[in-house]
Formats: structure tokens, C-alpha cells, sequence
């Protein structure tokens, strides 16, 4: 009984499938009203650019239907990347690339800092600022793990839930 639900359901499924694909081609590629195949004037609605997709509107010049396509994101091409600034105290340097379709531009450093010398006094101020962090994450933490106990506990009532239905459906036939 519960397979035969299973492949019903399969079935009307691939049905309404390749009912609305094959009225979706017969639409873009069937014959006119006055019998000639359809021949499309394409209109840009919208120009695809980088960041945003375009709309094309097709429209048949023999019978007026029309339908609208979409043109994916160009995306951007970057530049190789290009030397701004060194800065000297820390060894590290400014690079800059820029789009070659819009100048959008793209900024980032790279190299290193180093470490300060740190006194023992200036290590134990900065213990203390840090603390409050490490308190902080501690309870982010533990607000994870309620949470995925709490999870695992309502997926085993769930599951103990379900088998009770189904128990109580055999019961009754």
C-alpha cells in the first residue's frame, strides 16, 4: 500500500514534468498560428553587466507571441595585481587591480607585521583585556553545545514519536 502511494506519486510527477517542459518547447520552437514556424525579433530590455543579469524579449513577427530570456553576469576580469605603496616601518605593501570592463577596484596588504617587544607588565594588561574575550567565547560555545543537545533530544523524541504512528496505524488494520 505505501509503495504503490510512492510510485503513484512518482509517475504523476514525471507526467506534469515532461507536460511543462514539452509545452515549454513547443511554445519557443512550434509552428504559428498561420502555420509558418515562428521567426523572432529579439529586443534588449535589459544589458547584462558585470554585477547584474540582462532580459532579451523575443517577439514572433508573424503571429506577436514573445517571450523573454535571460542573460547570466558577465563578471568581472580583474587586472594583474599593482603596486601602490611599501611601507617601510613594517615591510608590508599596498596592491591595488582593477576591473577591465567597469574600474571597479579591488585594494589589499600584504606582507607582515612584527610582533612588539612586550614588557611582563604590558603582557598582563593584555591578559586582562583578552580575558573578557575568552569569557565571551566560552559562552558562545556553550549556547553551541545546548543547542546541539537540544537538537539531538527533539530528533530521538521525533523518531519515538514516529514509530508510535506507525505502531498505532498497524494496530488498526
Amino acid at each position: 500500500m505505501y509503495w504503490g502511494k510512492i510510485i503513484r506519486m512518482l509517475i504523476c510527477t514525471a507526467i506534469a514534468v515532461c507536460l511543462w517542459c514539452g509545452s515549454t518547447v513547443a511554445d519557443t520552437v512550434g509552428l504559428c498560428p498561420g502555420g509558418e514556424s515562428h521567426e523572432f525579433e529579439s529586443h534588449i530590455m535589459v544589458l547584462n553587466t558585470e554585477e547584474s543579469e540582462g532580459q532579451v524579449e523575443n517577439i514572433c513577427i508573424h503571429c506577436g507571441y514573445t517571450y523573454t530570456e535571460y542573460l547570466p553576469t558577465t563578471g568581472h576580469t580583474y587586472e594583474e595585481w599593482q603596486l601602490v605603496e611599501v611601507q617601510e616601518g613594517s615591510g608590508s605593501r599596498i596592491e591595488r587591480r582593477e576591473c577591465q570592463g567597469c574600474h571597479r577596484s579591488e585594494v589589499r596588504v600584504v606582507g607582515s607585521v612584527p610582533a612588539p617587544e612586550l614588557g611582563p607588565e604590558q603582557l598582563e594588561s593584555l591578559w586582562q583585556t583578552n580575558e573578557m574575550d575568552y569569557v565571551l567565547s566560552a559562552s558562545i560555545g556553550g549556547l553551541w553545545g545546548y543547542t546541539v543537545v537540544v537538537l539531538w533530544y527533539n530528533s530521538l523524541v521525533l523518531n519515538w514519536y514516529k514509530r508510535e504512528c506507525r505502531k498505532n496505524l498497524k494496530n488498526r488494520r
